[in-house]
């Protein structure tokens, strides 16, 4: 009966130490807790036409935040993803969609994706804002808090910064960069920043995500 009661305890030990069947991460990026879905949304996108985030639902979508005058992380996940398109279409091309949502609306217009956009030879949707009215961020702001993005202005006195639509001043842009991918549950399964960029990594997920 000692034997068996000590056995016990010691079992006890053990799950409130947390020791008793570990959480696995199912994904090799960043996993996001279960059942986080977001608000449908809706952006302007690089030919000045409104875009509605109800056109993807039922599809796997990588959400990638950027911003046009990025010159470190943004241009080499721009890059990675158009070899992830390269690498899951035609086969995938039903069922799989990339969307980049700038996180510098203020600069942003449409007109800048078109250029972001040939420079780097890709084709898929790249969105930003109207332009603001009396400084109403909500919308954009409420997509960002969604996903997980911080953004953060810091005026600039570098001579190469540019005054934006949305801002007298001269700025940079701190954020979180990456891309989120949501399952075709609408749900956010994955997210992967500058921090654990790996192609093949997220290659791998998507695969996996492709045939939940």
């Amino acid at each position: 009966m000692r034997h068996l009661a000590v056995t016990w305890l010691i079992l006890l030990n053990f799950i409130l130490a947390g020791c008793v069947t570990p959480e696995i991460d199912q994904y090799a990026g960043e996993d996001i807790d279960a059942n986080q879905g977001y608000n449908q949304f809706e952006l302007l996108d690089s030919n000045n036409q409104s875009f509605n985030s109800s056109i993807v639902e039922g599809r796997v979508v990588i959400i990638n935040f950027f911003l046009t005058n990025c010159h470190n992380a943004c241009p080499i996940i721009t890059s990675d993803l158009k070899l992830v398109e390269d690498y899951l279409y035609p086969e995938h091309e039903d069922n799989l969609t990339i969307l980049s949502i700038t996180v510098d609306p203020w600069r942003d217009g449409p007109e800048d994706l078109v250029d972001y956009m040939n420079y780097f030879n890709v084709s898929w949707t790249h969105l930003t804002t109207y332009e603001f009215v009396d400084g109403d961020f909500s919308k954009v702001e409420q997509i960002w808090s969604d996903f997980g993005i911080t953004v953060v202005l810091t005026e600039s006195e570098n001579s190469t910064s540019i005054a934006g639509r949305g801002h007298t001043v001269y700025y940079d842009v701190e954020h979180t960069n990456g891309i989120v991918i949501i399952g075709k549950d609408g749900l956010q399964k994955v997210r992967w920043t500058e921090d654990n960029w790996n192609l093949d990594g997220v290659k791998s997920d998507l695969e996996l995500i492709l045939q939940e």
